[in-house]
């Protein structure tokens, strides 16, 4: 079993053997092909690529977080500086909200989705500032960023989410479950300033675009088969 502690399961999300056997290509969706690289280039030298240039970006956005007053939650300076680009490594094309999503009346202000369509699975983008866990002091939004995803897809036709605040990023779906959360969590700061590839090559075979829904439909991405596989 591989030694992946800057990645953590929570809630039974997914089985507990579910990143070794991505790591050892056991899984669908596990070919070059399947993630869009063509030529000779193997999965692995394609993973550590883009892990030298998640590391570049890191060393960039971290300079600019230093520079920012001690009190700025640098929502935009996470976003553009960071979390856009590196999404943009794992084959997203993020489009921004320009209205919060009205769902039964309730307003859920989630910052981006994966692609033009309307229903492209939500991504949303909070500040290094703001924990994930934690309501802003402000107040608005009146739910933690977690909180507003999970409540999001719970009430909507949307079954994959991420959140996000640029150190910590969670990967979300759509559960029954009111009191237990259940998400798959990657400590990003760990994974790219102790440079832990094992881990990095994880979050690259689970997160990449390839994985989560095109569209309206759910059922046959590869995230809803490693969820439905690996739980029954």
């Amino acid at each position: 079993m591989a030694t992946l502690t800057a990645i953590r399961i929570e809630g039974g999300l997914l089985g507990p053997d579910v990143l070794d056997q991505l790591l050892a290509g056991e899984l669908p969706g596990q070919r070059p092909a399947d993630f869009g690289i063509t030529g000779r280039r193997g999965l692995t030298e394609e993973i550590a690529a883009i892990f030298a240039d998640a590391r570049a970006l890191w060393g960039v956005f971290q300079h600019r977080l230093e520079r920012l007053p001690e009190n700025d939650l640098a929502t935009t300076v996470t976003r553009d500086a960071w979390a856009i680009p590196f999404f943009g490594l794992l084959g997203f094309e993020l489009r921004y909200n320009q209205r919060a999503y009205e769902v039964d009346g309730q307003s859920f202000a989630v910052s981006h989705r994966a692609g033009e369509a309307d229903d492209a699975p939500p991504v949303h983008i909070v500040g290094a500032g703001q924990r994930l866990g934690v309501v802003a002091a402000s107040g608005r939004p009146r739910l933690a960023p977690h909180s507003l995803l999970q409540e999001y897809l719970n009430r909507t036709e949307q079954v994959w989410g991420i959140v996000t605040n640029g150190a910590t990023l969670r990967l979300l779906r759509d559960s029954t479950f009111v009191r237990r959360q259940a998400y798959v969590e990657f400590d990003l700061r760990s994974i790219l300033e102790d440079q832990r590839f094992q881990d990095f090559a994880a979050l690259y075979r689970l997160l990449h675009r390839t994985r989560l829904p095109r569209g309206g439909d759910n059922s046959d991405c590869l995230l809803e088969q490693y969820y439905t596989s690996l739980t029954r």
